[in-house]
């Protein structure tokens, strides 16, 4: 994860080797983001604040977790882009 020095935009790498079965919803809690601002999550199309990524985390379901048909089996990659609003 990579933090801009403003604050307003964040950069986030999610990397899966394996491919768990029946892999619970796993989230990831962010570090450096302004507590105040407004994030949009352009992969989920989502707005959270700052605290809330920071506290709760990032959701990071794929079908395993039964979220969507996209993104299946082993070494999946993905880039989470937030952006302050």
């Amino acid at each position: 994860m990579v933090v801009s020095k403003q604050k307003d935009i964040a950069i986030v790498g999610y990397y899966r080797p394996l491919q768990q079965v029946n892999a619970k919803y796993n989230r990831v809690k962010l570090l450096g983001l302004d507590t105040n601002k407004k994030y949009h999550v352009a992969i989920h199309d989502i707005d959270c604040y700052g605290d809330e990524l920071m506290n709760v985390g990032l959701l990071l379901t794929d079908n395993a977790s039964g979220e969507s048909k996209d993104h299946v089996g082993d070494y999946i990659s993905r880039l989470y882009i937030l952006k302050a609003n």
